[in-house]
């Protein structure tokens, strides 16, 4: 990597237990379904609950039935069959994500509820609202989504949540190195804020500034007052700045991650709405697409 940086580190006496407390978690809601690896998800989900004493949620999105193109033909009776048996698969599906998530709520003895919807109920997003965290599988590279299709991207922009994207087969359980993307913008200034209770449990935090003289709002010494302020609540912070190069900013946030050896992404997502598709900046873009680590994104 041709680029270079600059680091520095800032640390600020340990707030009282009243401060942390206020900046806790809840409430953390984790969505499921049955294209997904769920034991990995609903394992990170559980242990955050379990770390900062939240109620855990689970939102399973049953699957499309799956129709075999002999019971297209079926009529009368023999369809009542094939709905009974497509009923039957349903429930067995579910049971078995409903034991994992029961096993794992279980083991680390915390207060739960578990939610079933059906096939792309147009209600699926308001699960999402009323919970401090959400945690939803990230889109398979290919473009295949968890759950009704850009629904991940959906909750991103529009349920005003902080979200955590869990990658396909991701391992991370514990969250305990975590890198911030700092730009100085809106989107960013309400991620960090957003992950603050993450931020001051973890034993090391990263501000990363990435060609900084490309945005206003930094100050004299870009990520310095960002640092200063996620210090102040307890987190133990070190800011680096990062010229691109030239290269793939999203690409350089996750080379970062990996060197750094980061458990959890923290960034603003950039992007709107436009005729019913979900648009996002190349950057934001990038990182839903590519990320193998899970990724909180706020807007």
């Amino acid at each position: 990597m041709s680029n270079q940086s600059t680091s520095s580190s800032l640390s600020e006496p340990a707030p009282s237990s009243t401060e942390k407390i206020n900046a806790g978690l809840g409430e953390i809601v984790v969505f499921i379904d049955a294209r997904t690896e769920t034991a990995g998800i609903l394992e990170f989900a559980g242990v955050l609950a379990q770390e900062h004493g939240a109620h855990l949620t689970a939102v399973f999105m049953q699957p499309e039935p799956a129709v075999t193109p002999p019971e297209t033909f079926a009529r009368g009776k023999g369809m009542l069959s094939v709905i009974e048996v497509h009923r039957a698969q349903l429930e067995g599906i579910e049971a078995d994500h409903r034991a994992q998530f029961e096993n794992i709520v279980r083991r680390h003895g915390i207060p739960s509820e578990w939610r079933s919807l059906p096939y792309l109920s147009s209600e699926v997003g308001v699960h999402a609202y009323y919970a401090d965290l959400v945690v939803i599988p990230r889109p398979e590279p290919a473009g295949q989504t968890a759950g009704p299709p850009g629904l991940a991207e959906s909750l991103v922009l529009s349920s005003g949540r902080p979200i955590i994207l869990f990658p396909p087969r991701g391992t991370v359980s514990r969250v305990r190195r975590i890198l911030v993307a700092w730009n100085a913008r809106r989107e960013a200034i309400r991620a960090a804020a957003d992950a603050l209770p993450l931020l001051v449990k973890a034993e090391a935090v990263e501000v990363l500034v990435v060609d900084p003289e490309r945005h206003a709002g930094h100050g004299p010494e870009p990520g310095a007052d960002i640092a200063r302020h996620l210090a102040r609540h307890g987190a133990q912070v070190e800011v680096r700045r990062l010229s691109s190069g030239g290269e793939d900013v999203g690409r350089l946030l996750l080379s970062q991650a990996a060197a750094f050896r980061a458990d959890l992404l923290v960034m603003g997502a950039y992007g709107q709405s436009q005729l019913s598709e979900w648009m996002f900046g190349g950057v934001t873009r990038t990182v839903l697409r590519e990320a193998g680590l899970p990724v909180l994104m706020s807007r």
